[in-house]
């Protein structure tokens, strides 16, 4: 089991952020979960605590907001001690053609996945850094490595958080923070329900082949677990169904 103990995951009511908690608590830390949604998230964290046997804290808080992101830090420190792993991985998706698409959903997708990303990042900067450790591993999407028609402004926003890890990890590299970005395709979640078009659908033959937030979990354990002068920089996966 690694030797850190404490991880803050973002977006985990259900998903990845979820598949992601899971696994971290499996492997032994103590987990503290953020969501929007007062039920979910603490249904979420009672769900991890009894499958995992571990402590999982729900923290309600919108990732957009830079004072909810320094709330759940000083929450987590002050119930945990620290924040040893971040993985910040709240996101939404809002998909149409230049020509279609409302800018207004382009602001606000900037607001979630970029902002989001950034705001909870700096707010646990202080704490890493005074404990001179931590990872940070930035849930990202393929959608932040190549752009794709109907997806310019949700790619745009990962786009942004790929450049914005980039240059943190070069920020903190010397304060012993390793910073990741993981870039998955498709995952079986209820983002594609949630979307606005059409695609993979639950119950859908698309859907059925995507890969599972468990998977992308594997890519965390993975970082986590390598020795603490190895860093996995940044990963690009997808199912085998399919290759970009």
């Amino acid at each position: 089991m690694n030797e850190t103990k404490t991880a803050l995951v973002t977006g985990a009511s259900r998903g990845i952020g979820f598949g992601v908690a899971l696994r971290l608590a499996q492997e032994g830390f103590k987990t503290a979960i953020v969501g929007r949604d007062h039920i979910r998230i603490e249904q979420a964290a009672k769900k991890i605590t009894e499958i995992s046997g571990t402590q999982t804290l729900a923290i309600v808080g919108d990732v957009s907001s830079w004072s909810d992101c320094v709330s759940a830090v000083e929450q987590v420190v002050q119930t945990f001690g620290s924040i040893d792993v971040l993985v910040p991985n709240a996101g939404i998706g809002i998909i149409g053609s230049v020509e279609e698409s409302d800018p207004a959903d382009w602001a606000h997708m900037m607001e979630v996945n970029y902002l989001g990303t950034a705001h909870i990042v700096k707010a646990a900067l202080p704490t890493m850094k005074k404990q001179g450790a931590g990872d940070v591993i930035a849930i990202v999407s393929a959608g932040g490595t190549k752009g794709y028609p109907e997806w310019s402004g949700y790619c745009a926003t990962k786009w942004a958080v790929m450049g914005f890890m980039d240059s943190f990890a070069q920020e903190v590299i010397t304060h012993g923070i390793r910073a990741t970005t993981l870039c998955p395709g498709g995952v079986d979640t209820s983002f594609w329900d949630d979307l606005n078009k059409d695609i993979n659908r639950k119950g859908s033959d698309g859907r059925s082949k995507l890969m599972a937030a468990a998977d992308v979990a594997e890519l965390v354990a993975l970082q986590i677990n390598l020795p603490r002068n190895v860093l996995l920089k940044s990963a690009l996966f997808f199912p085998t169904s399919e290759w970009h």
